[in-house]
């Protein structure tokens, strides 16, 4: 229940600005604030002068005893659409509780916007969202803003305790990012005054690589000067000197924010971030602070934790949030609130932007042309999309192979899987190829994509799409990308396919690598749970000469490079006759490891395919056959088939026996077989396959990562496949249902069969 409210004029507030009071006033001002329970940054003088150097006037409006501060705000004035708006960033600063000094603070406030001129006051109050605050607000004469300046909803972090708690407060895979981070040799430091281009440069980069819009670098050196030391610390992480990400924190009483961060694309594996925001969280817990507020998460997400606490916004834990972050898009605040919540925490949404008229006539024409603007802005946006849509590239099939190949050429940087050959091989397994090409009006390719289709089981009609490793375009050009990626979904839709899939060799965590997952995700693709191709590879440069190539190999791999040779092992080409021999060595390998091999049919098709393709000089496309031999061995004791496209050899199947592993005959392979693409014109060696976490000892790739490694590869982690579900729902099923159902129907096909078998019927 609301106690009544009295009349302000019959408690009149004290009005007193800067211009007449000066430094003592501002002092007297922060003191107040910082010792206050709704104690908040924006509301300092050192915030006030930072907006006033950037268009803003400031105002002070008080209610004092004598020299005592009860309340008050700290009040910014801006013309907008030609009228003049009083703004109160995160206040006033009052206690709420006291109906008689909230009702003097408001009358102080409105008395002086009206001083002002302003047709409008706006606050945004630091209270909790929640029905008594709403009346409240309501009862004095405040509406819901159309408006958000700041961000309702936020994820706040408790700092009490020692260091341990609040790690251990955090994820388990945040507390390793923050251990590692160290381990890995990132070191955070504070930036001196001198630094700030750093800071800016870091700004530029994240800015053009996640599309959000900066202040000038002339507003960060003022919020310098302006914050630190006093209220705030630019901090820099940094690995061997060079500069990877830095943030802004803030504290003001018992709070403290993350105001801004930037970071690059460099060496992001170290998780400079992760040691950026402990680093922050340390620094607060030394300046008195005992909340870290992350500022600003989707509100979306701020109404869902109001729901949880019955309409109440405190705070409700993190980990309580019902949403799957995989499928969270990744534009506006939903990209950081992943990170942001794996700090844990609490989800908090306040009450929000409220707005009064101070002179109605005003405040109608205000919204009048706020409203306008905003029309107008949309109108020029779908005027700028239609004439996008109106200059997107040309589509069209690509039937004859001899085209494709020279689409591919003209692109450059094609894989393998998207060669004619490819294509063929796999519609002996049920899939159907469509290759399609995109150009510019100039009639020139800019892109292509080898789809194939298959329906996933007999008698469902819809089909999978994917294009493997693909499509082929350059992705740095994000208009191209999400022209290509909107005609692909468009294809899928067509052809009746559930969802169709991507896997684009693009290095994650390179600035186009950053930009295509986050318009992956706003154009509503998903993160596959179905990776078919390795999600990582690593490859070696060709480029570098035999000599370059072993010396930087570890010296035992050489060794034993030698040593393969003096103890007799040969490599040699081999051919279609020995396809067969390779494929019992294959299996051989896989019955030790414990892999899955197929009948020999299903290799046989790629190989043969592959290395047919070869014997034509004009063709891209190629493979070869090498099997290391000695003379005391009647079979080969190991093997691998090579594919290529163009300028790069792919190492994609392996084999090797028990017989003569001593002898190191897979070391003396893959140098041949390296030597072997080099005599091919190839300038990259692609190992194919790496594994996805190098610091997970329980990744399964480990074991031959560090075969490979040894021989100097070089780790690439790539974005991975994506899906795009043209039918959510069917996708859901037949992503999560369908495959618990199909192992039930393989485990009783496998009771049947072996049955069958007891009972003298072969299994069919």
């Amino acid at each position: 229940m609301i106690p009544a409210m009295p009349d302000p004029l019959q408690s009149p507030a004290l009005l007193v600005d800067t211009a007449r009071d000066g430094n003592a006033l501002d002092a007297a001002w922060d003191a107040f604030v910082k010792s206050h329970s709704q104690a908040q940054l924006l509301q300092t003088s050192a915030w006030a002068a930072l907006k006033a150097r950037f268009g803003w006037e400031r105002r002070l409006a008080l209610v004092r005893q004598g020299d005592t501060i009860q309340a008050g705000a700290s009040l910014l004035l801006r013309r907008a659409v030609g009228l003049s708006v009083a703004y109160v960033p995160r206040g006033p600063v009052v206690d709420w509780d006291d109906a008689a000094l909230t009702a003097r603070a408001l009358a102080a406030l409105e008395q002086e916007a009206h001083r002002a001129g302003a047709a409008l006051l706006r606050l945004e109050p630091e209270l909790a969202d929640s029905p008594d605050h709403r009346v409240l607000l309501w009862d004095h004469g405040y509406r819901p803003s159309a408006q958000t300046v700041q961000p309702p909803s936020t994820v706040v972090l408790s700092l009490e305790g020692s260091e341990d708690a609040v790690l251990q407060r955090m994820k388990s895979k945040w507390r390793y990012n923050v251990r590692l981070a160290e381990r890995k040799g990132v070191t955070v430091r504070p930036l001196a005054r001198h630094e700030l281009p750093i800071f800016t440069q870091l700004m530029d980069e994240t800015g053009d690589r996640d599309g959000f819009a900066l202040h000038s670098a002339d507003y960060y050196a003022a919020a310098y000067d302006l914050l630190c030391p006093k209220w705030g610390t630019f901090l820099l992480a940094e690995f061997e000197g060079q500069p990877l990400a830095a943030i802004v924190v803030a504290a003001c009483g018992p709070t403290a924010w993350y105001l801004w961060g930037a970071s690059s694309s460099r060496e992001r594996n170290r998780m400079p971030n992760h040691a950026l925001q402990w680093a922050g969280m340390r620094w607060a817990r030394a300046h008195g602070a005992r909340r870290y507020d992350f500022w600003g998460i989707p509100d979306e997400i701020g109404q869902i934790a109001l729901g949880i606490a019955g309409g109440e916004g405190c705070g409700v834990p993190v980990d309580s949030i019902p949403v799957d972050l995989e499928l969270l898009p990744s534009h506006d605040l939903w990209g950081v609130y992943r990170f942001k919540q794996g700090f844990g925490g609490e989800v908090v949404r306040h009450v929000g932007t409220w707005d009064k008229a101070i002179r109605p006539v005003g405040a109608r024409l205000f919204y009048f042309g706020m409203d306008a603007q905003r029309l107008g802005r949309a109108a020029l946006g779908r005027l700028y999309a239609r004439r996008d849509a109106d200059a997107a590239p040309a589509q069209r099939e690509v039937v004859y192979p001899a085209e494709w190949r020279a689409t591919l050429a003209d692109l450059g940087g094609a894989h393998v899987l998207q060669s004619w050959e490819w294509g063929s091989v796999k519609a002996q397994t049920g899939w159907q190829a469509a290759r399609w090409a995109w150009y510019d009006p100039a009639g020139a390719p800019v892109a292509a994509a080898q789809l194939l289709t298959r329906r996933p089981a007999d008698g469902l009609p819809p089909a999978v799409g994917y294009i493997p490793k693909g499509p082929t375009l350059d992705w740095s050009d994000v208009k191209l990308a999400e022209q290509v990626l909107a005609q692909i979904e468009a294809q899928a839709r067509r052809t009746g396919c559930l969802f169709v899939k991507i896997d684009p060799d693009v290095e994650e965590y390179a600035d186009g690598g950053i930009r295509l997952r986050n318009l992956l995700k706003r154009r509503g693709w998903r993160f596959s749970a179905d990776q078919v191709q390795f999600k990582n590879t690593a490859w070696s440069d060709l480029t570098l000469g035999e000599d370059a190539l072993l010396e930087q190999m570890k010296s035992k791999w050489r060794y034993n490079i030698r040593l393969a040779e003096r103890r007799g092992i040969a490599v040699r080409h081999g051919s279609e006759p020995d396809l067969r021999a390779f494929y019992d060595l294959y299996a051989e390998t896989g019955a030790r490891d414990g892999f899955l091999t197929r009948p020999y049919a299903y290799y046989w098709t790629t190989w043969i395919t592959f290395l047919r393709a070869a014997a034509l000089p004009e063709n891209p496309a190629g493979g070869a056959l090498l099997l290391a031999e000695h003379p005391d061995e009647d079979r080969p004791v190991a093997g691998l088939f090579l594919l290529r496209y163009g300028d790069t050899a792919w190492y994609f199947y392996g084999a090797s026996s028990e017989r003569r592993r001593r002898d190191m005959p897979n070391y003396l392979l893959q140098w041949e077989a390296m030597r072997w693409a080099r005599a091919h014109g190839c300038t990259r060696y692609d190992w194919w396959g790496a594994p996805t976490d190098l610091d997970d000892l329980g990744d399964g790739m480990q074991g031959v990562w560090q075969f490979k490694q040894g021989f100097g590869a070089e780790f690439r982690r790539h974005i991975g496949a994506w899906d795009y579900p043209v039918w959510p729902q069917l996708y859901r099923l037949y992503t999560e249902t369908m495959p618990r159902g199909l192992a039930v129907l393989r485990r009783m096909r496998r009771g049947a069969q072996a049955v069958q078998s007891v009972g003298g019927v072969a299994p069919g």
